[in-house]
């Protein structure tokens, strides 16, 4: 059966934390809100804690069943039906995003003269060839992937403070709340990322089952880690940049760390932020993709299986050229019009109403 649990609890904890940093680290920065970016992450990661320990709530109470089945469970089969490919869409646009968000960060950072078409592909290629190895391999490869990740986030903020490049001038007051511009900028980053963690709801039904009951609690840990990692980001990207100028940076924690020297010799460390981001970025691409084909299929039985992910990933890819010709308009549709008409109605609203479903459910069993 492709339910049969087959991964970890570390494994699993690893991806998440991997997906989570994925675009968030170059995208998610809440640098609009200037001084209060840091407050916003970690207000936006107390809401997404909840909503974490939602799909949880909703996982577990439907029999640890895929997606698939809990919306079938409690919209009844022609609801559930469409709203399962509805989401099985929904991820596919949102791996096709992060493919363009990618993209165009490698061709604006590293690969300046070659085309975004091979870049592109290239990165296509990778997940593919990922999906066609299977889902246990790519969950196990996290831990490694994860470590060396986990290493380098914690080896950045050292080299930004030591290196002369955090101005605490500007930064200070610390406790300098916008209030208008905190509200502006907090419902964002409440659904970019915690709530694209929906998508783990294809992941959750391959846990091995004495691992499940530890979920909620460790995962609790990642999105506590995540969130003040995100929030430390923040503050030092104001600190080296100014909090009015930050925000003018389209990669502004690569900018900060250019800036970095140590011992007055060694320079370019920006490759190791590099690095970690192309990290998150093929889990986060990788994730939404198994989500979405394992969705369709899943929706669709009696379409032939591989067929039917060959069709999604040709959408992925196709999708990938439907956006903003630049990067600005990209960065403008992905923070301002996705967010509020497709984030907040799939990752927030109708999971909200699933949740309600089962509650009342699990209390008229319980009577």
């Amino acid at each position: 059966m492709e339910n049969k649990p087959t991964i970890g609890i570390i494994e699993t904890l690893f991806t998440m934390l991997l997906f989570l940093i994925g675009s968030s680290v170059i995208f998610g920065l809440n640098l609009q809100a200037e001084k209060a970016a840091w407050v916003v992450s970690l207000a936006a990661g107390s809401i997404g804690l909840l909503l974490f320990h939602l799909y949880v709530y909703i996982w577990r109470n439907n029999e640890f069943g895929n997606l698939h089945l809990i919306l079938k469970r409690n919209l009844g089969k022609f609801l559930g039906f469409a709203a399962s490919l509805m989401y099985a869409l929904y991820f596919a646009y949102l791996a096709s995003r992060v493919l363009t968000d990618f993209s165009m960060f490698i061709t604006s950072t590293l690969l300046y003269s070659m085309h975004p078409f091979l870049v592109k592909f290239s990165i296509f290629l990778v997940i593919v060839y990922t999906y066609v190895k299977g889902l246990e391999a790519f969950i196990r490869s996290a831990v490694i992937i994860g470590v060396v990740t986990v290493l380098f986030l914690i080896l950045i903020p050292f080299w930004i403070v030591v290196s002369g490049t955090f101005h605490w001038e500007y930064i200070d007051p610390i406790f300098a709340m916008d209030v208008k511009k905190i509200a502006k900028t907090l419902p964002t980053m409440i659904v970019f990322p915690f709530g694209e963690l929906i998508a783990f709801l294809m992941i959750f039904p391959h846990l091995n089952s004495e691992h499940r009951k530890h979920l909620s609690k460790k995962g609790s840990y990642i999105i506590i880690f995540f969130t003040v990692l995100l929030s430390l980001f923040s503050f030092l990207a104001i600190g080296a940049l100014h909090p009015e100028l930050a925000v003018n940076y389209t990669f502004p924690i690569i900018s900060a760390i250019e800036r970095v020297t140590l011992f007055n010799f060694i320079e370019r460390l920006d490759i190791f932020a590099v690095i970690v981001i192309i990290f998150g970025g093929y889990f986060k691409i990788a994730t939404f993709t198994f989500a979405s084909v394992k969705l369709a299929k899943y929706s669709i039985p009696k379409i032939n299986p591989k067929l039917l992910t060959f069709f999604v990933l040709v959408v992925i890819y196709l999708l990938s050229y439907t956006y903003a010709e630049n990067i600005s308009e990209h960065l403008l549709v992905g923070l301002k019009f996705v967010p509020i008409f497709i984030h907040l109605p799939m990752a927030i609203l109708l999971p909200i109403l699933i949740f309600i479903v089962t509650f009342i459910k699990k209390k008229g069993l319980e009577a």
